[in-house]
């Protein structure tokens, strides 16, 4: 199964295969795909974000991380709510919790250079 999203993605990036020629669980599963890899990059930020911390900031941090993590889904959800009940609105969740998730990732990176620099 995660061999097909990669194979879909990389064929959608290479341009060998147009969204038209794919079906809707197709396109879920390579947007799952693309939600793996995000997540994946955002633990490894945060693992090294943690390491540098001291005690205190790294409670703060799991509990920061902990509250993000429900609003990045009660609002991926939030944001899907406008195709609820059609068959757009698990992809667009998806698509949410991606791009979500990338854009915190890139938070602890700058964050993690912030401790590593000074």
């Amino acid at each position: 199964m995660n061999k097909l999203k990669v194979i879909i993605v990389c064929m959608l990036l290479a341009g060998t295969v147009q969204a038209k020629d794919l079906t809707q669980l197709d396109l879920n599963q390579a947007a799952l795909a693309q939600f793996d890899t995000a997540d994946f990059m955002l633990n490894k930020a945060y693992q090294k974000l943690v390491a540098v911390l001291d005690k205190d900031m790294k409670k703060e941090l799991k509990e920061a991380q902990k509250a993000w993590l429900k609003f990045r889904d009660l609002n991926s959800k939030f944001r899907s709510d406008e195709y609820k009940g059609g068959s757009l609105s698990g992809l667009i969740y998806i698509q949410a919790r991606t791009e979500m998730t990338q854009n915190r990732t890139a938070e602890l990176t700058k964050t993690l250079l912030i401790f590593t620099t000074n």
